[in-house]
């Protein structure tokens, strides 16, 4: 389904009986990495039709720790006009994402974000920087359970995803508010889905991150897949790796797409 298509049966079935759509495939946009490549950041967006408003999420990770730095996510939400055609939605869209560039200016200032990495691997099939919202299943790949990539001084790379399953902590729900359904009660099971991201480098095994817990902020996770893994080369000689997953939640009646990263500074 294309945006415009999505945009005109919205304007056409929404008008008649309310909301049409069913999940929302959020855009990626990677902001790059501090100077000094101690930070990263990027972003992910949509217009949610369903709710009639535009979303964004601005995230900064610490590399060294891979935790989020004080004040991420950055969430931005803004109404949508309601009988939007395409010029004026292009135009609405591309206005909100620079009131959210606005907003997430002190949080990226801070850091001096905005240095470009070195894409090593991408899933085009991902699509990563279209949106989409529909009734229909996304259209676009998840992302894969490994990838193969070569950087030209830390050599060959493989990464492999492993997803298993852990109990749901208490405070996942499908969605923020007290009358949210538990994520346990809403996927009618006790345990949820974790993950575990190693990289093979020469035959050596490097753990990047096996979760012990399901963090709440992914709400009701169903599964994820790798999208695309970046390198900054460092001036202190070390090489920060992001690696990208793609995030599938269960939505308000379907599957949502958003995005996470993991980060490693590496040796060479």
């Amino acid at each position: 389904m294309t945006k415009s298509f999505a945009r005109a049966l919205f304007l056409t079935a929404g008008l008649a009986m309310g909301p049409a759509y069913a999940f929302d495939t959020y855009a990626l946009k990677v902001l790059g990495f501090s100077p000094d490549g101690q930070h990263f950041g990027f972003m992910y967006y949509a217009p949610q039709f369903d709710a009639q408003r535009f979303h964004a999420e601005v995230s900064v990770i610490d590399t060294a720790t891979d935790r989020f730095v004080a004040g991420s996510p950055l969430k931005v939400t803004e109404e949508m006009a309601y009988d939007l055609v395409d010029e004026k939605f292009d135009a609405e869209l591309k206005a909100f994402l620079g009131r959210v560039d606005n907003k997430a200016a002190k949080h990226i200032g801070e850091r001096k974000i905005g240095r470009p990495g070195a894409v090593l691997a991408r899933v085009a099939e991902a699509r990563t920087d279209e949106y989409e919202s529909s009734s229909d299943k996304p259209s676009a790949e998840p992302g894969v359970a490994s990838i193969t990539a070569t950087h030209p001084r830390l050599g060959e790379l493989k990464f492999t995803l492993e997803t298993k399953e852990i109990n749901w902590p208490k405070t996942s729900k499908l969605y923020a508010g007290k009358e949210a359904p538990s994520c346990a009660t809403e996927m009618d099971s006790a345990k949820g889905p974790a993950f575990r991201l190693t990289l093979d480098r020469g035959g050596r095994n490097i753990v990047l991150q096996d979760d012990k817990i399901i963090p709440a902020s992914r709400n009701c996770v169903i599964g994820y897949g790798i999208v695309e893994v970046q390198t900054f080369d460092r001036p202190d000689g070390k090489v920060t790796l992001a690696v990208l997953l793609s995030m599938k939640n269960r939505g308000f009646e379907g599957q949502d797409r958003m995005f996470l990263a993991v980060t490693r500074v590496l040796d060479r």
